[in-house]
């Protein structure tokens, strides 16, 4: 458990510096530390979601999102997040593109791989920012999802909240069973929820 708390730090760490390293320099000024701050903290609104808003919102069957599990399709099969599709990113480039620029362009686009630290949701949401496709990637990949479920839930939410309530397995993407549920320490649609 210790390596993938360090694999998630990590994860975190590498897209903190990552996205410090596209600062934009107009007239080659140099940006002051409260700029780059706020300019860190534009980008990870920006493109990152929370696994804690994802839930909560499958939870609610919000369905103003679509959920992008890009890990191979024997994977996805094996087991994923509930209500996820997926679209394998180690297939032609082309066909990545297409099959994303099917989806509802009225609906938010998140995806998500194999952990936190992986690049796979990284570079995919590059090369399709890069043709015009913008996508969201959730903070933590799969193995975060499925095995550190306490990490990124509430302790109040340990008992009640179960992963494979959340997890499915097969070619669809499968729904959420029907519970009562308790309510969330991190509402969702509040200026500063999850």
């Amino acid at each position: 458990m210790k390596t993938q708390y360090t694999h998630f730090a990590a994860g975190i760490l590498m897209g903190g510096l990552l996205a410090l390293s596209y600062v934009q320099f107009s007239d080659d000024k140099t940006l002051t530390q409260d700029e780059l701050r706020a300019q860190y903290f534009a980008t990870e609104v920006a493109t990152l979601v929370s696994p804690h808003n994802i839930r909560e919102r499958i939870d609610h069957r919000d369905d103003a999102f679509i959920l992008v599990d890009v890990r191979a399709e024997a994977d996805y099969e094996r087991e994923h997040v509930v209500g996820a599709i997926n679209i394998d990113t180690s297939r032609d480039l082309d066909l990545i593109l297409a099959d994303f620029k099917e989806l509802p362009e009225n609906k938010e686009v998140i995806v998500y791989c194999y952990s936190a630290a992986c690049m796979n949701g990284r570079k995919a949401g590059n090369f399709l920012a890069e043709n015009g496709v913008y996508v969201q990637e959730m903070t933590v990949g799969w193995n975060e999802w499925r095995y550190d479920w306490e990490m990124w839930n509430y302790e109040t939410e340990w008992d009640e909240k179960k992963v494979e309530d959340y997890v499915v397995s097969g070619m669809e993407p499968g729904e959420l069973p029907e519970s009562d549920g308790i309510p969330s320490p991190c509402p969702i649609g509040g200026s500063l929820s999850c």
